[in-house]
C-alpha cells in the first residue's frame, strides 16, 4: 500500500517512520528544497551548522529519547546543568534554586512563598480540560495571587503571546509549567536539559537515512496544491507544477490553513474547524558572538518596552567545542499575523534587537558579534483558546483514505517535539487500525 505524507518535518517524517515499521510504502512530499520543517539546521559559521530554532531535550521527553534510540542515536544525546534566569526592571536575576528564588529582590516573601506553592500545585495537576475552560488570566490569579500576576505572569504571558493573552485558556500556561518542571532532575532536584551530539542536523540526516533505505521516497521542492478522491480507490496529488501523482491512503502533516486550502470540500464543518485555528508564528535572531552574556539557557523577559520574547544562549546545553568558546543565542518574537515586525528587513531587525541588548547589557557592543541570521516561519503555536480541544479538526477526514496529523492536536502540553514523536506513532497505529477496519467490512 503506498501513502503520501504530506510535510516534511519532524511530524511527517516521524509519521514516515511509523508507517514503515508497518510495512507501508511512502512518500514524503515537502514544498522546502530541504527536510525538517522547524527543526532543520543552518550554518552558523562556516563549516558548522546548529538548529534554527532553539530546540532542547528533557530527561522526561521519553518519546523523543525512545525515537532517538531507534535511530541508533541515544549514545550522541548529553545532558548538561543548566540554569534559569529572570530579566525585571532593568536587572539580571539567578532563579535556579530555592536559595536564589528566596532572594528575589521583585517579590515579597509571600509573594515568592505564593508563587512557589502555585507551581508545585500547578505540576500535580492533571485535569487539563477543566483548565480550558478558564480564562489565563483569572485562573493564574487565583493560584499565584494579582501581584504575582501583574509582576510575572502578565509581562511574560503578553511577550510570549501579544494581544492572543487575553483569549488564551489556563491549559497553555498549566502545560508551560509542567514542562519546566520536569527538567528537574527527580534524585538531585538540579535543572537538566540536553541535546544531541551536533543537533538536530544529525537527527535529520539519521531520519533521512532509515527512511530512504526502506524504500521512502522523498520529494522536495514539491508544493501540493491541490488532493482529490478518484473513484473512490486512489487520491491524486496535483502540484503546482502541474505533475500528478496517485496513493492509496495520505498523511496531512502541515498546518491547518494549508490543508484547508489543498482539501476538497471547503464549505464542510471540518474547513470551519480547520479555519477556526489561529497561530502564532515566530521571527528569531541568531547571533554568535565573541564572548558569553549570561550563564543562563534560557532568560524570561517581564520588561515590556524589549522586542524579544525571551534570551536563550543554547551554548550552555550544546558541547562547548561545537563553537571553540564563542556563544550562540537566540532571540525569539512571537507574532500574530498582524504584527509590524512581520514587515521588518532582516538587516532592521537585527539593528532593533542589538540595541536592545546593549540595554540589557552594557558591556555588550555590536563588536562581539561574529555572526547573525534572521529566520522566520508563519505557523508554529495554535493558539489554544477558550474550548480549544473540542474544536479540533479530527485524524480521520470527511475525505475516506485521508489522515490529518499535526501540531493542532497537541492537546495537553506546549509545542515540542516529544509531543510530535507520540503524535506520529499514534497517527501510523491509527492507520493501521482503519487499513484493517476496511478490510474486514470489505468482506461482510
Amino acid at each position: 500500500m503506498n501513502i503520501g505524507v504530506i510535510g516534511g518535518g519532524m511530524m511527517g517524517l516521524a509519521t514516515a517512520f511509523y508507517l514503515n515499521k508497518k510495512g507501508y510504502l511512502v512518500t514524503i512530499l515537502e514544498k522546502e528544497n530541504e527536510i525538517g520543517g522547524l527543526s532543520r539546521s543552518t550554518e552558523i559559521l562556516p563549516g558548522i551548522r546548529w538548529d534554527r530554532f532553539y530546540h532542547v531535550i528533557l530527561s522526561t521527553d521519553r518519546e523523543l529519547l525512545r525515537f532517538i534510540d531507534e535511530l541508533g542515536l541515544s549514545l550522541d544525546v548529553q545532558f548538561r546543568e543548566t540554569k534559569t534566569g529572570f530579566y525585571t526592571d532593568g536587572e539580571l536575576h539567578s532563579m535556579s534554586n530555592v536559595l536564589e528564588f528566596l532572594k528575589f529582590k521583585p517579590l515579597g516573601l509571600f509573594d515568592k512563598l505564593r508563587l512557589g506553592a502555585g507551581i508545585f500545585y500547578t505540576s500535580k495537576l492533571n485535569n487539563w480540560k477543566r483548565l480550558e475552560k478558564i480564562y489565563v488570566k483569572s485562573w493564574l490569579t487565583r493560584v499565584f495571587g494579582r501581584r504575582n500576576y501583574e509582576k510575572m505572569w502578565e509581562p511574560l504571558l503578553r511577550s510570549k503571546l501579544g494581544v492572543a493573552c487575553e483569549k488564551t485558556s489556563a491549559a497553555f500556561i498549566w502545560a508551560a509549567i509542567r514542562r519546566y518542571y520536569g527538567t528537574r532532575d527527580s534524585g538531585s532536584k538540579k535543572e537538566m536539559m540536553g541535546c544531541v551530539r551536533v543537533g538536530y542536523f544529525s537527527i535529520l540526516s539519521r531520519i533521512q537515512k532509515e527512511l530512504q533505505s526502506n524504500g521512502t521516497r522523498i520529494k522536495t521542492g514539491y508544493t501540493v496544491k491541490n488532493i482529490e478522491p478518484n473513484d473512490g480507490k486512489k487520491i491524486v496529488v496535483h502540484s503546482l507544477n502541474g505533475s500528478r501523482m496517485e496513493f492509496d491512503k495520505i498523511v496531512a502533516t502541515v498546518p491547518a490553513p494549508v490543508i484547508a486550502k489543498i482539501l476538497p470540500g471547503r464549505s464542510s464543518q471540518f474547513h470551519s474547524q480547520l479555519a477556526a485555528v489561529r497561530y502564532l508564528g515566530v521571527i528569531c535572531a541568531t547571533l554568535v558572538l565573541k564572548k558569553s552574556l549570561t550563564p543562563f539557557y534560557v532568560t524570561n523577559l517581564t520588561d515590556p518596552d524589549l522586542p524579544f520574547t525571551g534570551l536563550i544562549e543554547a551554548t550552555n546545553v550544546i558541547p562547548p567545542e561545537i563553537l571553540s568558546g564563542r556563544t550562540l543565542i537566540y532571540l525569539p518574537k512571537y507574532v500574530t499575523v498582524n504584527d509590524p515586525f512581520n514587515d521588518m528587513s532582516d538587516e532592521e531587525l537585527i539593528d532593533v534587537f542589538i540595541n536592545a541588548l546593549n540595554r540589557m547589557f552594557p558591556n555588550f557592543s555590536s563588536k562581539d558579534i561574529i555572526s547573525s541570521a534572521v529566520h522566520r516561519e508563519p505557523y508554529v503555536q495554535p493558539l489554544q483558546e477558550i474550548g480549544y480541544s473540542e474544536n479540533v479538526a479530527p485524524m480521520i477526514t470527511p475525505i475516506k483514505n485521508v489522515y490529518l496529523s499535526n501540531t493542532t492536536m497537541i492537546l495537553n502540553s506546549t509545542i515540542n517535539n516529544n509531543e510530535v514523536i507520540k503524535l506520529a506513532r499514534k497517527t501510523a497505529q491509527l492507520v493501521k487500525q482503519e487499513e484493517r477496519r476496511q478490510v474486514s467490512g470489505s468482506y461482510r
